[in-house]
């Protein structure tokens, strides 16, 4: 499995988490708004193992068995993700990544082509829906 696929399987399991343990939560973006409204704290456990860590605009998830998912949220609430947080993910996992950063976005836009993807700016991808 490429690096990409492996961090958008990470990402899912992330949401799926989130769901779990937070029924009410629409999406990770709310996440970010309820940290901003104060009503959870910059970093913690959301259940199951799962860590978090706000930073800026995204969080830093941090699966129970230390895989590190990193995500950004743009204005409109749109999960995103770039080649540096593929890379970041891989390492996490104790895999040095095959493709370098370019590459790595080569393969994202390739799943854009694929329709499985879209880049809402340019070297920011997010899941299509």
């Amino acid at each position: 499995m490429n690096e990409v696929e492996a961090y958008l399987q990470a990402l899912s399991r992330v949401r799926g988490t989130v769901q779990r343990c937070h029924p009410g939560v629409g999406g990770l973006a709310d996440l970010l708004r309820q940290y901003r409204s104060r009503a959870m704290e910059k970093a913690g456990t959301i259940c199951e193992g799962l860590e978090y860590n706000f930073h800026g605009s995204g969080c830093l998830f941090i699966e129970a068995d230390g895989a590190e998912v990193d995500v950004e949220f743009l204005e409109e609430g749109l999960e995103v993700f770039d080649s540096w947080r593929v890379k970041r993910f891989s390492m996490s996992v104790e895999k040095e990544p095959s493709r370098s950063l370019e590459e790595l976005a080569e393969v994202c836009r390739s799943l854009v082509s694929q329709g499985r993807l879209t880049e809402p700016r340019s070297g920011w991808f997010s899941i299509a829906t």
